[in-house]
């Protein structure tokens, strides 16, 4: 009898390209719709964007990158969901200065 491999979480630190902000907003909708199936089936169980400070009030978000804990057998799956993102495929994220860290969370609470 064979059982499945254990998933791990890795917490993905993601940091824009300079001068992607333009490009993050005009393909934002298609990030987190391609997101959807991700958080569904449980290879990502939270995320967001990381920004250069919070905005005042009547400040647009001055993004800095995104920060996504990932569940995966190994960092190459992780890897692998990060590059088929569109923020990836479209230039937004440095994928070669990305961070994919083995991580065990001790806390999860929604918002």
């Amino acid at each position: 009898m064979s059982s499945a491999p254990a998933k791990k979480e890795f917490l993905c630190i993601l940091p824009d390209k300079p001068g992607a902000q333009a490009k993050r907003i005009e393909v934002r909708p298609a990030h987190l719709e391609g997101v959807k199936p991700l958080v569904a089936s449980g290879h990502i169980v939270a995320g967001g964007a990381m920004l250069n400070s919070h905005p005042a009030e009547g400040e647009s978000l001055s993004f800095k990158g995104s920060m996504m804990l990932a569940v995966a057998e190994s960092e190459a799956e992780v890897r692998a969901l990060l590059e088929n993102d569109i923020y990836a495929r479209s230039g937004v994220w440095d994928l070669e200065n990305s961070q994919i860290i083995p991580f065990k969370s001790a806390v999860r609470e929604q918002l």
